[in-house]
């Protein structure tokens, strides 16, 4: 029973990442729209949501690495499922603005990515347990 405590500690570890990942993502958002609103921050918040949007991606990139095979199969199939709700939702818009509906803001492509890749994760380890 040694390894119990080390798949605690590492799944103590992957959460951690995993939040870290989720706000950072929603500090870059967050930046990104008040930069349009509040002008002479404006510099500094852009410079805020890079830096949120860069540890965004190192956080996730580290999450990605701690998973070993299953998981990187649920992982696998959590993004096919963003992507392909991402591409059908993108064109589903595409089509209804050419009859006048509003345009969405290019900054809910990745919110709805994120969105459907947690879903995925959810949907699919629970289908794996």
């Amino acid at each position: 029973m040694p390894q119990q405590p080390f798949r605690d500690e590492l799944a103590d570890r992957r959460r951690t990442t995993l939040l870290l990942f989720y706000l950072a993502a929603l500090l870059s958002v967050i930046a990104i729209s008040l930069a349009g609103r509040i002008l002479p921050l404006r510099t500094l918040l852009l410079v805020l949501a890079v830096a949120g949007a860069g540890s965004t991606i190192l956080f996730l990139l580290r999450f990605l690495r701690s998973n070993d095979e299953h998981e990187r199969q649920i992982n696998y199939r959590a993004l096919t499922f963003a992507f392909t709700g991402t591409l059908v939702f993108s064109a589903a818009i595409g089509f209804l603005q050419s009859f006048g509906f509003h345009p969405v803001s290019w900054l809910g492509i990745p919110a709805l990515m994120i969105i459907l890749w947690s879903i995925g994760l959810i949907f699919y380890s629970w289908q794996y347990r």
